[in-house]
């Protein structure tokens, strides 16, 4: 798999090697744009880490020939209950991660309606990383300004929300955590 990293140990802490411009996507309920760039997407993490701490118990990645060359089922346990996500993360050449895009994996909430396809390997996968310029160059970079993504986002309002929230970050997750209110986890994760 080329471009892929060797996958780690489920063991052992997995210490993510982010591109520059990484980017974390989250599909609702959760808040969608958790991450742009590697210093936001590092300093949110430890935010998210410090108010609601979280175990892993569950861990289970799959390599891919095809970009998202990692799709993982993972599940955080939380004081009210696990949380079963549905991950998947996409690379540049240099093995780093340039994309991560996360779903609650709850019935209705998966990017593919076929329940006989849990691994996302249909053609009616439905995800941002295969939709969104620049993803698919060697380095893997996401360029907001470049005239290929204003026509891109034009045309698919996935993309076209994916630009607004990288444009104010901050702005734009903050005002999705505020709105998501205290409810958050229980809906994302089935309580």
């Amino acid at each position: 798999m080329r471009g892929c990293p060797r996958l780690l140990s489920v063991a052992s802490p997995v210490t993510p090697d982010y591109s520059a411009l990484v980017a974390r996507w989250e599909w609702p309920p959760w808040l969608e744009l958790t991450g742009f760039n590697a210093s936001n997407m590092e300093g949110l993490d430890e935010i998210v880490r410090s108010g609601e701490p979280a175990t892993i118990p569950l861990r289970e990645c799959r390599p891919f020939e095809t970009q998202p060359f990692v799709r993982c089922r993972i599940s955080f346990e939380y004081d009210g209950g696990p949380c079963p996500i549905y991950e998947e993360f996409t690379f540049n050449q240099q093995g780093q991660t340039t994309f991560i895009e996360a779903w609650s994996d709850q019935p209705g909430s998966l990017p593919m309606a076929d329940a006989g396809d849990p691994w996302g390997e249909g053609a009616d996968v439905h995800r941002l990383s295969t939709k969104l310029p620049g993803l698919g160059d060697p380095d893997g970079l996401i360029d907001l300004d470049a005239g290929y993504m204003a026509a891109a986002a034009a045309g698919d309002p996935d993309i076209a929300a994916f630009v607004y929230a990288a444009g104010d970050f901050w702005g734009a997750w903050s005002a999705a955590e505020l709105d998501a209110g205290s409810t958050l986890l229980k809906r994302g994760c089935g309580w």
